[in-house]
């Protein structure tokens, strides 16, 4: 499984007591319609099995706790897919932190169990029914899994993000007024995602997290050593004639994520970012992994 689960925690085992958490990343970016919550929903199944198999295999039956917790940032606002949709706080502590405040995390006994949620919270989303995809989710949602033993240490957490759709603007003509004001919020917070990405593996010595809730939210998901950190992009696209000009500005965004430079540089000011060499279909990637997937 390319989360590399199984590196990760024999890494967890040689390193207990060094306090820092294990993160690992996935998002899922593309036109809407272009299949990214289908393709989440098995990566989700995937990641959910490797991880309780991989623990049970390295620590023992009963012996982690995993937590998990769903929200969705829709039109600047987020909110608690498990908890009956509540309005959640995002606020920043004293060390610069980002909290959640009133997040629900469940504990979950079986990997059956951890499905189970998932899919009551991917049926709770918000979707809205646009001229170009009648189930279109209009919210960015976040699936986190937090890895934990019995006495409340955290080793490892798992963020999988399905990202709204993008749209262009000469394609929502024919949207009503709020379908509209949804894809340029939607817009604006995929280019803030880039710009930060952008400028922690260009060491920019500001990264500008601030400028969208969903960078807020995955502030402490990019910034760490660079041993415990990774993040996988799977870029979606639709393989249709009419679809040409979205698979060339998804294809364009996942570019524009890269920069050339050395690996496991340093950002100033943000610590270490690693983000390797992944190449797929014959494309040499020197940043972010990325998987490019039609579906027909």
């Amino acid at each position: 499984f390319f989360f590399q689960a199984e590196d990760g925690i024999r890494d967890v085992e040689r390193s207990r007591g060094l306090g820092d958490v294990y993160k690992r990343q996935c998002f899922a970016y593309g036109q809407t319609g272009s299949g990214k919550t289908y393709t989440m929903k098995g990566v989700q199944k995937e990641a959910i099995e490797e991880l309780f198999n991989l623990g049970k295999k390295f620590y023992g039956s009963g012996v982690l706790n995993y937590k998990l917790s769903f929200f969705e940032i829709y039109g600047g606002r987020l909110f608690d897919l498990l908890n009956q949709r509540c309005q959640l706080n995002l606020l920043e502590d004293a060390n610069q932190k980002i909290q959640i405040q009133g997040l629900e995390e469940k504990i979950i006994k079986s990997p059956e169990e951890m499905i189970k949620m998932i899919e009551y919270a991917n049926a709770v989303r918000t979707t809205c029914a646009t001229t170009s995809n009648d189930t279109s989710s209009r919210s960015h949602a976040v699936c986190r899994i937090l890895i934990c033993t019995k006495d409340n240490k955290s080793i490892g957490r798992l963020s999988l993000v399905d990202l709204a759709g993008s749209e262009r603007a000469q394609d929502c003509q024919s949207n009503n007024r709020q379908r509209r004001l949804e894809g340029a919020d939607i817009n604006k917070s995929l280019l803030s995602l880039k710009e930060c990405i952008r400028a922690i593996d260009s060491k920019g010595s500001h990264i500008p997290f601030r400028a969208s809730k969903l960078t807020m939210v995955l502030r402490d998901s990019f910034i760490g050593s660079s041993d415990r950190i990774r993040i996988v992009m799977i870029a979606c696209v639709s393989p249709g004639q009419s679809s040409a000009d979205h698979t060339i500005n998804t294809l364009r965004y996942a570019e524009r994520l890269k920069e050339k430079t050395p690996h496991n540089s340093e950002p100033k000011k943000v610590g270490k970012q690693n983000i390797n060499t992944v190449s797929y279909t014959h494309l040499t990637l020197p940043t972010i992994p990325l998987l490019y997937i039609s579906l027909v």
